[in-house]
């Protein structure tokens, strides 16, 4: 079924923002949104650019895998951010966060999976990347987040499983230019909010904190613990069943049946 393109006036109408989102640099076609990103970010892009695009050919998630991005059903973008040190640091709470806001928003019961992925019950809903750096002119922040709205990830055998989308989850299609737009709108109030409201809004988001996990850290054997704690920079505190706690930057958790 056709879809229809993206309405830039529409995307503009809904949003309320100061600065995210207000310039946007959108393209029917292209690689990956976070390596036009990244080249429009080296080339002055202001803070609060959006880069959008109805497809990408070379989508990638965590790890080096690829994101399926079929065209003209979903949204595929990245943000050039530049903020100050201390809002930087908490982009990886900042981001789930708006993003979780947002899709609860359309009616969905979001949840937050560590480190930033968004679920719908059992099933993905949203990815999200975050690439950092520090330049001349201070931190630079390109989140590329992918969230499935009126796709049917079923449709490929190897998500049919494990994903979900927006417009499944409610049995009818969304505007994407409202959703994106919320997207932006939430994202700049968590921004500017207090570090210890935006960790009490995580903290009801998440679907993992108080349950059982297996973590699969990057260098060495899988196991399990209880996920306690979300820091401010993002980092899940384990306990293990030794009573050990411990902070993990890189790795992946699976939870536990309950």
């Amino acid at each position: 079924m056709n879809q229809p393109a993206f309405d830039p006036r529409c995307f503009q109408s809904a949003l309320t923002t100061a600065t995210v989102g207000r310039f946007l640099i959108y393209r029917e076609r292209t690689e990956t949104t976070m390596e036009l990103a990244r080249r429009e970010a080296h080339e002055g892009a202001p803070h609060g650019t959006l880069v959008l695009t109805e497809e990408q050919t070379a989508g990638r998630g965590r790890k080096g895998r690829s994101f399926h991005s079929p065209p003209g059903e979903n949204l595929y973008f990245t943000l050039v951010l530049r903020l100050p040190l201390d809002q930087h640091r908490r982009l990886p709470v900042i981001a789930p966060v708006a993003v979780c806001a947002a899709v609860a928003a359309e009616g969905v019961q979001a949840r937050i999976k560590w480190p930033n992925d968004i679920w719908a019950g059992e099933r993905k809903l949203c990815g999200m990347l975050i690439d950092a750096e520090l330049t001349a002119d201070g931190a630079l922040a390109m989140p590329g987040i992918g969230i499935n709205v009126n796709g049917d990830p079923t449709r490929n055998p190897e998500l049919a499983a494990i994903a979900t989308s927006v417009a499944r989850e409610l049995g009818h299609p969304v505007a994407r230019e409202e959703l994106l737009a919320h997207v932006c709108n939430e994202l700049e109030a968590a921004i500017d909010s207090p570090p210890g409201e935006l960790m009490l809004r995580y903290r009801v988001m998440s679907m993992i904190l108080g349950r059982r996990v297996t973590v699969l850290p990057a260098v060495g054997e899988p196991f399990e613990a209880n996920a306690s704690e979300v820091a401010g920079d993002g980092s899940l505190v384990v306990v293990r069943d030794n009573g050990l706690s411990e902070q993990l930057n890189a790795a992946e958790v699976s939870l536990r049946p309950v």
